[in-house]
């Protein structure tokens, strides 16, 4: 049999690149930079564009899990008002005399329990993700809500604000955020298990076949389970760190927050109906919203527009790649 030329072989290998769907998540993140330069130079200045991710990393960490979420067939729409529920929690500990870094451990423990509730009636009682979870998004937030009503919650240590403001890394004058450098880590190893792992491939067998997952030997119960409860430990943790960025608390915390969450994972080429997806998508679609979130902000746009056009953008995330894969049918 005869070889391909390596002339064959690295067109074939380009041709791969370009049908991937993150090679078009790429794509838009380059044209979304170049419009966003357009109606400001301030996009030419990396640290600029460093500074700005600082306000969306809480919500780039829940896509990273919110990823796999989906790639199992299921969602979590309550991770918004887990992250305010967590953050109240929290606050009302310190308020009560607990110590600042015993009551975060608390509140990290607290979102991995609302995440079991959220699992145990998934997995359990069989009840559809989106009905479970439209559920508790209202009782979380009405719950923060009971506790504190109108009033903010503040008056915390002084090194939990300053936190976020260290720079851990220096390159000439660009400064990269401690944030950033947490996000891309978990990334990094958010990669390693879902594409290298025995539980990411269990996570991909969930979402394209459950039936088959489960004569295959996959304990589909405590996979769910467990995903509900690390997709709310990591919104609480969010939550902690929205409280560090902003110094309070308050029960509308991240209100509408889901949007921007799986506008991130489903444009970064991950399918609704599971089984497909991938990290390193979410994580370039992350800098999409990051770019154009602050570009709409730079141009004035009023907060409304502003969701009509991120609504607009989960919408086409859905619609396009279920064109292309009924065009993709058609064609075999």
């Amino acid at each position: 049999m005869a070889k391909n030329s390596p002339k064959t072989e690295n067109k074939n290998a380009l041709l791969n690149i370009t049908r991937q769907r993150e090679f078009f998540t790429f794509l838009l993140l380059i044209a979304v930079l170049a419009v966003s330069l357009l109606g400001s130079k301030n996009f030419a200045d990396i640290n600029y564009i460093l500074k700005a991710t600082s306000r969306y990393m809480e919500y780039a960490i829940i896509a990273l899990i919110m990823t796999f979420i989906i790639i199992a067939g299921q969602i979590d729409l309550s991770v918004a008002s887990c992250m305010a529920c967590v953050a109240t929690f929290t606050a009302l500990m310190y308020h009560a005399g607990v110590p600042m870094e015993l009551a975060i451990v608390l509140g990290l423990a607290s979102g991995f329990c609302l995440g079991l509730v959220n699992g145990s009636l998934v997995a359990f009682a069989n009840l559809p993700p989106l009905i479970v979870t439209i559920g508790t998004m209202a009782l979380f937030r009405g719950t923060s809500q009971i506790f504190i009503g109108d009033k903010s919650l503040s008056k915390f240590p002084s090194w939990f604000n300053s936190l976020e403001k260290l720079p851990i890394i220096k390159i000439g004058d660009t400064l990269i955020p401690i944030t950033l450098i947490f996000f891309i880590v978990l990334a990094a190893g958010f990669y390693l298990l879902l594409h290298r792992t025995g539980l990411g491939r269990k996570i991909y067998s969930l979402g394209t076949n459950k039936t088959a997952a489960i004569y295959s030997g996959v304990n589909t119960k405590k996979v769910t389970l467990l995903l509900f409860g690390f997709s709310s430990l990591f919104a609480g943790l969010a939550g902690i760190m929205t409280m560090s960025r902003l110094m309070v608390v308050r029960f509308d915390m991240a209100q509408g927050g889901e949007l921007e969450i799986i506008t991130m994972v489903l444009l970064g080429g991950t399918d609704i109906n599971g089984g497909k997806g991938s990290i390193l998508g979410t994580f370039i679609a992350v800098f999409i919203v990051i770019i154009l979130k602050t570009g709409l902000m730079v141009a004035n746009i009023k907060a409304q527009d502003q969701m009509f056009i991120m609504g607009a953008l989960l919408l086409l995330s859905i619609i396009i790649p279920n064109i292309a894969r009924i065009m993709k049918e058609k064609r075999s």
